[in-house]
């Protein structure tokens, strides 16, 4: 084959050779001065080479060459780096093995190693199938011919590595660390509790202990927080599983973190599986509510008397006897203190300023508010004072009444708060509605309308409204105090609606313009700590040049201050690495060109870090199986010194030699170009100093 080869046909080549061979003898024949001895033949020369360079040049040509290779065997060493090889007796040295070789520690992440010895014990957590796939991935253009796998076969992340080593198509050699026979342990296998709770409730927490290699111990559990024991329990076990029931009652809301011990035998594999952590969110569960009513009425009595089987609820009612005065006394100074404000037939006619005042100021800012229409409300009231406050006025002083169903609309039908299950609404008893005109503001829900005698009236009945956070209802028609004696026999459907209506009406709507959290409440000790952010403006449009910031606040109140980055489209995100157990807060804030738009803040709680020590046994089927599936061999530390051998009589495990292609475009040879000058410098040169033009 020849080396130099022309992208335009060499026929042309030769062609245009012999035109500028002439060219050249023509502009030399005759110069005035002649040319002596050997100028006569050297300026030609250097004329014609470089007008044969220009024309090669021109054709495009390209340098082939071939160029045999020899690629060594590679032999990868995968050494399990995890906290639980700390447990066993890793092999001090490998013996020789062929071909050229890598090592590569792993545990969550894969990382290289100058040798076998510089292995350690300090990941949290073990991934086999994934530090396989990166060795393949990173040696890729190398010649892998097989893995050797020294682990004590515990995984506790990722996939499961069998499926991984039956499709690898390299042999995966494996070699076990640590004893295969359960050595003397108790652990604490798994807990059971809730995740979610409220202040003063009883949480149950239910603790499977698991002993292994002794007969009949006495361990005792204790549930701590803040290093202050809650609750505790003495049990006699026996080999194998044993539960141990305990109870604690929180005190305070929050996310908060509880740690669980049990004792420390002698001559454990370990003890740090005989501690675990646990996390619960404890929401503060004691309503308080306001009932404010125009005047005694049946209603007032069914609503107090459905709120108040909770024992976690505060009901103070107040019944208006006279302008300014209560039968329970004078309205608290403040109505912004309660959770949820009742309004039963409230403002009626002997409603005096103050009053109606101070329930207004407390709606508007931010108090969730019901009300309950009456034959006693005074209609102007709510037509002047209430207009802002209310998902619904009415359009007149007053109105005809009459007996109205309620009829659900397609909204209703839909809505949580009216998803009651054998609620048959057209057989409830009616309701005494208004047969005027009721108007409903443009962002408020229908979810009931007005049905009298068969004919739907298009009049709201049961209307609720959120608003920049602030959420309202009213239900236009009295006598809801039937609807527990239901003919139905189901007197748990209008207990459960106002359920579901106090729910609604005290979940905080999350109107955030600038929102900054966790992907998860709790992690585990070895896991980094990812942050998403989300940054709007005013009119909900995500802020694209926004700068978020975030301070980390942790258990022992030092302030860590992190930059988070920014992913478009007014998205944030932040990684921080693993942290030490214990609960953190962060406060997150968002600005723009120096100007401050908004903060948000939240809780975390980082675990301890286990799960290496929930298995102090080497799993030695599941390395069996890996070798299997991949073609390899199975070594333990008695059997290791035959690897060398088997290796050697792999006929696979060889050198290997491939032929390598090159092309060079001579146009793009820099010292091509730099003979060309440099020839018609020289050329140049000999020309003056034989006086020549």
């Amino acid at each position: 084959m020849i080396p130099l080869q022309f992208e335009v046909d060499a026929w042309l080549l030769i062609g245009l050779l012999i035109p500028a061979g002439l060219l050249t003898w023509f502009a030399y024949r005759r110069t005035e001065p002649g040319l002596e001895g050997v100028y006569q033949w050297i300026l030609p020369g250097l004329r014609g080479t470089v007008l044969m360079l220009l024309l090669v040049l021109l054709l495009e040509p390209v340098w082939h060459q071939a160029i045999r290779k020899v690629s060594q065997p590679v032999q990868v060493v995968l050494v399990d780096e995890s906290l639980s090889i700390s447990q066993h007796q890793r092999p001090e040295v490998l013996p020789p093995l062929g071909g050229e070789i890598y090592y590569f520690g792993f545990g969550g992440a894969t990382r290289p190693l100058e040798n076998f010895e510089a292995a350690m014990d300090t990941a949290p957590r073990t991934d086999i199938a994934q530090a396989l796939n990166e060795i393949k991935h990173l040696l890729q253009n190398k010649n892998l011919h097989s893995v050797l796998l020294v682990s004590d076969g515990q995984y506790n992340t990722g996939r499961n590595p069998i499926y991984t080593a039956a499709d690898y198509g390299v042999p995966i050699h494996t070699l076990i660390v640590g004893d295969t026979l359960q050595p003397q342990d108790l652990s604490i296998a798994r807990i059971s509790t809730n995740e979610l709770a409220y202040v003063g409730q009883e949480i149950p927490v239910d603790v499977t202990l698991l002993l292994q290699g002794y007969t009949n111990e006495t361990v005792t559990t204790h549930l701590i927080i803040s290093d202050s024991l809650i609750a505790g329990k003495t049990t006699a076990i026996s080999e194998g599983e044993a539960t141990v029931s305990l109870r604690f009652t929180p005190s305070t809301e929050g996310l908060l973190q509880y740690s669980l011990t049990t004792t420390e035998l002698e001559q454990e594999a370990t003890w740090e599986n005989n501690r675990t952590t646990f996390a619960v969110r404890v929401l503060k569960r004691n309503q308080s509510i306001c009932l404010i009513a125009a005047a005694p009425h049946p209603d007032l009595t069914a609503i107090r008397n459905i709120l108040t089987r909770d024992p976690m609820r505060q009901v103070d009612s107040y019944v208006q006897m006279q302008p300014g005065k209560f039968y329970e006394g004078e309205l608290p100074s403040s109505l912004d203190q309660y959770d949820v404000l009742i309004l039963v037939g409230f403002p009626g006619r002997e409603a005096d300023p103050t009053s109606i005042n101070q329930v207004v100021q407390a709606a508007e800012s931010g108090t969730p508010l019901l009300f309950m229409l009456t034959r006693q409300t005074d209609l102007a009231y709510l037509l002047g004072s209430f207009r802002t406050v209310l998902p619904v006025i009415p359009t007149a002083n007053s109105m005809l009444y009459d007996e109205a169903l309620l009829q659900l609309t397609t909204a209703g039908i839909r809505d949580a708060i009216l998803d009651v299950p054998k609620a048959s609404w057209e057989q409830f008893p009616p309701l005494m509605a208004t047969t005027g005109h009721w108007s409903a503001t443009s962002d408020s829900r229908i979810l009931g309308q007005a049905n009298v005698r068969g004919i739907s009236l298009d009049e709201p009945l049961f209307v609720i409204r959120s608003r920049a956070g602030h959420r309202t209802a009213s239900i236009l028609g009295a006598g809801t105090w039937r609807w527990l004696n239901h003919a139905g026999g189901h007197d748990d459907i209008w207990p459960q609606v106002v359920e579901n209506l106090m729910q609604w009406l005290t979940t905080p709507e999350d109107d955030r313009i600038v929102r900054v959290e966790p992907t998860q409440t709790v992690f585990d000790g070895s896991e980094p700590i990812d942050f998403v952010g989300q940054v709007y403006d005013e009119s909900f449009k995500p802020v694209s040049d926004a700068v978020v910031t975030l301070e980390l606040l942790t258990p022992d109140n030092a302030v860590y201050p992190y930059s988070m980055t920014h992913k478009g489209s007014g998205r944030f995100a932040l990684r921080i690495d693993a942290l030490p157990e214990g609960t953190y807060s962060y406060t997150a804030q968002a600005t723009r060109k120096d100007a401050p738009l908004g903060t948000d803040q939240g809780v975390f709680t980082v675990g301890s870090v286990n799960l290496e020590y929930r298995s102090t046994q080497s799993d030695a089927a599941l390395l069996r199986q890996i070798a299997y599936r991949s073609g390899g061999h199975f070594f333990t530390d008695h059997s290791l010194h035959t690897l060398p051998g088997k290796l050697a009589s792999d006929s696979l495990f060889t050198a290997t030699s491939y032929v390598q292609q090159l092309e060079f475009d001579l146009r793009k040879a820099p010292w091509v170009l730099a003979i060309v000058i440099v020839l018609l410098g020289l050329e140049w040169i000999l020309r003056k100093r034989n006086g020549l033009a």
